[in-house]
């Protein structure tokens, strides 16, 4: 009998799941390739990979490239898009029209190749549809943080973290995709867990990384965790306006959550949020596609969302100045009451 070949995984995006899904994947035995670009390719070329865990540091022995031109891409490569959000677009055109090779010669190009998308929001998948024909998407919980170019420190423990996964192209093969992908992160040392009904996984989470932003803010504990109950409470409104209903992990998931809590001596901190490490790092940020989600379905149904409206422009401005995290005070949050206020 053949022995069926594993996947390669090509992990494109270096940054905290990008690299804690390639650390654990390798681990296994697993055949990686990790994308890395700019100040963080540089870094790991010059320094090598640093990737902590609570249970120790160590430099990883991985495959890392600067780009797609340096990938020579197979039949049995699987992508994995873990960049932001905000350089989706970018990076499918850069990587949907390459060749492939195969044994029976050359595919059309990369886009008949599975996608795997981990990014927050509602976007990204809507976006990998139209280059390829298989996109898988995930929605990713795990206490990374990614400050420094090529050092990841991943807080949870004994498991890495959490993905779920489902087809977000409707087909027979996506849905199988998504099978496959969850049994080999889980032998990644990941809790993984393929879906029937990815769009309520994936507003279920964008219900958390609204919040996000409320972590970028000055203020008082009381008046963060205002605007943070805020924007939340809008989200939802808008979003079940709009017909999204959303996931209930507590009675959904079949894998135990606790394999996955934050370590002892992990030094995680909390309100350190991808975010609020995007600004830390100098580096493009997501609120357009997390608050400026809420904000755009809410226009499409002739709707206002002024308090996700008021977090995007004062974070927009924040962004473009090239500010860093607790640069602006919540009080900037321009709304009909202030923040904290009674009403």
């Amino acid at each position: 009998m053949v022995e069926e070949r594993r996947n390669r995984y090509v992990v494109i995006g270096a940054g905290a799941v990008g690299v804690a899904l390639a650390a654990g994947l390798d681990d296994a035995g697993y055949d990686v390739v990790l994308v890395a670009r700019g100040a963080t390719y540089d870094a790991v070329r010059t320094n090598g990979l640093v990737y902590s865990r609570p249970s120790g540091s160590r430099r990883l022995d991985l495959t890392v490239v600067d780009g797609p031109a340096a990938v020579d891409l197979g039949e049995r490569d699987v992508l994995v898009l873990a960049t932001k959000t905000q350089d989706v677009a970018a990076t499918l055109d850069a990587w949907a029209w390459r060749p492939v090779a195969t044994d029976a010669g050359p595919l059309p190009a990369a886009s008949t190749l599975p996608l795997v998308t981990l990014q927050n929001g509602l976007e990204t998948e809507r976006l990998a549809a139209r280059f390829f024909a298989t996109v898988v998407g995930g929605v990713t919980l795990v206490a990374a943080r990614h400050t420094v170019p090529g050092e990841v420190h991943v807080a949870n423990a004994p498991r890495t973290g959490q993905v779920i996964v489902g087809a977000a192209t409707p087909t027979p093969y996506a849905a199988a995709v998504a099978r496959r992908t969850a049994e080999d992160l889980v032998a990644a040392g990941w809790l993984s867990q393929a879906v029937d009904d990815l769009p309520r996984w994936k507003a279920w989470k964008l219900l958390h990384n609204v919040t996000n932003a409320t972590e970028l803010f000055d203020g008082t504990a009381e008046q963060v965790e205002a605007l943070r109950t805020a924007v939340a409470a809008e989200a939802r409104e808008v979003l079940a306006a709009a017909g999204h209903t959303f996931a209930d992990p507590d009675t959904e998931l079949t894998y135990d959550r606790s394999l996955a809590a934050i370590g002892p001596g992990s030094g995680h901190q909390p309100g350190r949020q991808s975010t609020w490490q995007s600004f830390a790092r100098g580096a493009t940020s997501e609120v357009d596609y997390l608050n400026g989600e809420i904000v755009l379905t809410a226009r499409l149904a002739g709707r206002t969302a002024p308090v996700n409206e008021a977090v995007q422009a004062v974070l927009g401005a924040s962004a473009a100045a090239g500010e860093a995290p607790g640069t602006r005070h919540v009080d900037e949050v321009r709304l009909p009451h202030p923040i904290g206020a009674p009403r």
